[in-house]
C-alpha cells in the first residue's frame, strides 16, 4: 500500500475544546478515507499573532497552481450588536491583517454567527432561522443529537463533544453541512440582509451566518476528498 502524502493546515481557534477537537476529528476522517492526500493539523487555542509567532518560521504547504495555503482562524461572532463582542471580532480581523504584514503569510477566517454550535447542527439539520440568544441552540442540540444536556457547557465537555463527533460527523455529513451552510449564505443574500465588509471579511450582521464551510471545503479540495 502506497503511503499518502500529507497537506498541512495551520489553524488557530478561539474555543477551548470544540473547534480544536472538530479539526482533529476531521483529519482522522480524511486520513482513513480514500482521499488523495492526508490532512495534518495542530489546531491551537491561540490568537492569530500568537499562532504565527509559534509557526511562521515553518514552510507553508502549497496547493495546485503553486499557491501557498492560508493560515486559518476559527472564531464566533458572538453578538454583532454588543459593542464589546463586535470590537472583539473586529480586533481579531485586525490581528490577522497585522500577522499578514509582519510575517508575509495569508490568514483567512472561518466564523459562525452566533456560535460554533450552528456549524455542528448543520451536519444534521437545516438551521435557517434566527435565534435571540446562543442558549437557544441547546434545544436543537438535544433534539438532533439525541442528548439531554442541561446546558451548553455540558455539550462542550470533551467526552460529550467527542461522542457527538464520533456518532454524527462523517465525510458525508460534512458535505451535507457545507451544502446547508451555502444555502444559509444564499438566503441571506436573497433576503438582502444587512452585511458588512471589514478588512476583506464580509459577513451578515444577523444570525444565522457562517463561513466555516469555506474552510472545510478548502481542506476537502486540497486533500482531494472523494
Amino acid at each position: 500500500m502506497i503511503k499518502k502524502e500529507s497537506r498541512q493546515f495551520n489553524i488557530s481557534v478561539e474555543g477551548i475544546n470544540c473547534e480544536k477537537m472538530y479539526f482533529e476529528h476531521l483529519a482522522r476522517l480524511i486520513n482513513s478515507s480514500d482521499s488523495t492526500y492526508n490532512l495534518k493539523v495542530d489546531p491551537r487555542k491561540m490568537s492569530p499573532m500568537q499562532y504565527a509567532r509559534r509557526n511562521a518560521h515553518k514552510p507553508v504547504e502549497k496547493r495546485k497552481g503553486n499557491k501557498k495555503l492560508p493560515y486559518i482562524h476559527v472564531q464566533d461572532i458572538e453578538d454583532y450588536y454588543n459593542e464589546f463582542h463586535r470590537n472583539k471580532f473586529f480586533g481579531m480581523i485586525d490581528e490577522m491583517r497585522e500577522v499578514e504584514r509582519e510575517f508575509g503569510i495569508s490568514y483567512e477566517l472561518g466564523y459562525s454567527n452566533y456560535t460554533f454550535e450552528l456549524w455542528m447542527l448543520l451536519h444534521v439539520a437545516d438551521m435557517d432561522y434566527s435565534i435571540q440568544d446562543r442558549k437557544a441552540y441547546l434545544s436543537p442540540i438535544n433534539r438532533w443529537f439525541h442528548r439531554d444536556f442541561a446546558d451548553l457547557d455540558e455539550f462542550k465537555q470533551e467526552a460529550a463533544f467527542q461522542g457527538i463527533l464520533d456518532e454524527y460527523v462523517t465525510i458525508d455529513s460534512i458535505k451535507q453541512a457545507i451544502r446547508r451552510a451555502e444555502k444559509i449564505v444564499a438566503q441571506n443574500a436573497q433576503d438582502r440582509k444587512a452585511s458588512e465588509n471589514y478588512r476583506g471579511v464580509t459577513f451578515y450582521h444577523d444570525n444565522p451566518d457562517v463561513s466555516v464551510h469555506e474552510i472545510v471545503r478548502l481542506i476537502f479540495e486540497v486533500c482531494e476528498v472523494k
